[in-house]
């Protein structure tokens, strides 16, 4: 899989730059998430420090009712509004078959556990180049979502994509995960989210 690591305000403006997809070998599993930043984090530190759990079909049965008052308690902290949303990702290997599972956790649906099929999951959309090669075509196809992204009339839901391309490669071995590009934007967010950032706070490098 491959990720952006561009944060933004409510407005769109650089906040700053994350990983949107994280790790928990002894699950042999990746989480991920879209949407309100900060819950994604939240989910990862509680499956990682306070489930017991045998793998991603085992956490299956317990993420939605966690989840929800998660939620609950993240748009009460941050007071965020009535329109937010998030949805939760995790891809692994089945600890009772082997294979690789993946499942959708929507807010929009409560969180009720969607199973993804085999095959390319692209959000926003984009097409596929004839003759694709992972990971040498990320790019272009980043770079498709992000014009259609910002061709969005004002007004309209946007996703932002920018800073690096992230990719996490999983294996029945284990993970490899790296930097893949950068897009041209990245110098540019660089300084304003840095200089954006208050005394004591997110100082450049």
């Amino acid at each position: 899989m491959a990720t952006d690591t561009l944060a933004v305000t409510p407005s769109g403006r650089p906040l700053t730059f994350t990983s949107k997809a994280l790790i928990l070998p002894h699950l042999r599993m990746i989480v991920a998430g879209t949407g309100s930043g900060g819950f994604l984090d939240r989910w990862f530190v509680y499956i990682n420090s306070r489930m017991r759990v045998l793998g991603i079909d085992n956490l299956n049965q317990h993420t939605t009712s966690n989840l929800i008052p998660g939620w609950e308690a993240q748009k009460k902290e941050f007071s965020l509004p009535v329109s937010a949303t998030t949805t939760v990702y995790h891809f692994g290997f089945s600890e009772n078959t082997g294979r690789i599972r993946s499942y959708a956790y929507r807010s929009e649906n409560q969180f009720l556990h969607e199973e993804l099929g085999y095959g390319f999951g692209i959000k926003p959309p984009c097409s596929i180049p004839d003759a694709y090669e992972l990971p040498r075509d990320l790019r272009k196809m980043m770079d498709e979502q992000r014009r259609a992204e910002l061709s969005k009339p004002d007004g309209e839901t946007r996703i932002y994509i920018g800073g690096e391309i992230i990719v996490h490669h999983l294996t029945a071995n284990g993970f490899m995960v790296y930097p893949f590009d950068r897009f041209e934007d990245y110098d540019s967010d660089r300084r304003i989210i840095f200089q954006s950032a208050p005394d004591g706070a997110l100082r450049a490098v």
